[in-house]
């Protein structure tokens, strides 16, 4: 049987949002949503919406931080054209693309990183083995639960509640008991200076502020005890991590993106990859496909720091 796609996001999806989460997401700072175009997105004529829109929107209103929130409602207030609006709402939910699927189908990212083999030679230059440890970003787990396996200690910390939980349940299964779960963002790291011996990231941290930047960079070092080591696996910008003084590292091997099934592949590949990858099952009918069919790295590199204080 099949298992059905979810459609694409709507404005009304970003209900599922706490206050804290939407308070990080439409911010003034890089790779989040500007409130002015969020407001832009929420400027609703329409009858049969503008009463829904509004009760969402005042909520939003409500959970951002001053400056946004000014910058939201004065947006909101202006008239804009349905192209305007259209525009608004498609560049809007496109930055909170992956935000929405892990909070609202945190089922279906689960199946998407399944088939995602990442290289865990990276642990050993976190050099993990009983030690304190912080996964960073650590989602549903792919990380946290063969960082465990070595690690005293492991901190997993994630900004969604949803992967949270998929992560708890995997714990309970395998019978790992030295994971201790957090919900934090990169800015805020809810731990005290000089707490752990390595942090480890998987594809979730990054220059752009809104995926940590300085700021979060900054945290990392304050955590992290003199001698320790921070590793960010699969880095979206290898040269801002090697001009903050990392050093950048491939791992040797070769990597794909293995799915359970054909039919597995067939509606991960329609959902979240598109033509290319689509047109590369086709060819092969093997519920297999290489990273540059995809149009990235394979999950094999890696930036590495060792924290002097």
């Amino acid at each position: 049987m099949s298992i059905e796609i979810a459609a694409a996001f709507s404005l009304d999806d970003l209900a599922v949002f706490d206050e804290t989460r939407l308070r990080e997401l439409i911010a003034n700072v890089s790779g989040a949503v500007p409130p002015a175009l969020a407001g832009r997105a929420f400027a609703t004529d329409q009858p049969d919406r503008k009463a829904l829109l509004a009760d969402l929107a005042e909520r939003i209103e409500r959970a951002l931080a001053p400056d946004a929130r000014a910058a939201f409602a004065l947006s909101r207030q202006q008239t804009v054209t349905a192209g305007e609006r259209a525009s608004a709402q498609s560049t809007m939910l496109d930055l909170l693309f992956w935000e929405l699927t892990y909070w609202k189908t945190p089922d279906e990212y689960e199946r998407l990183i399944a088939g995602e083999q990442v290289h865990m030679g990276a642990l050993d230059f976190a050099r993990v083995d009983g030690a304190v440890a912080l996964d960073a970003g650590a989602g549903a787990g792919r990380v946290t639960l063969p960082l465990a396996r070595r690690a005293h200690t492991v901190y997993a910390m994630d900004p969604a509640p949803p992967l949270l939980r998929l992560l708890e349940c995997k714990l309970t299964s395998t019978g790992l008991r030295n994971v201790h779960l957090l919900r934090g963002a990169f800015r805020r790291v809810p731990l005290p200076d000089d707490s752990v011996d390595a942090v480890v990231s998987c594809s979730a941290f990054g220059p752009q502020e809104a995926r940590g930047g300085q700021c979060g960079l900054d945290e990392f070092l304050r955590v992290t005890r003199p001698g320790g080591r921070i590793v960010i696996m699969w880095p979206e910008d290898p040269a801002w991590f090697v001009g903050h003084g990392f050093q950048y590292t491939t791992l040797p091997g070769h990597l794909s993106y293995t799915f359970p099934t054909l039919e597995d592949a067939w509606e991960i590949a329609t959902r979240f990859y598109g033509a290319a990858a689509i047109q590369r099952l086709e060819a092969t009918h093997r519920p297999e496909l290489p990273f540059h069919a995809l149009g990235v790295r394979e999950p094999r590199d890696l930036c590495w720091l060792t924290v002097r204080k």
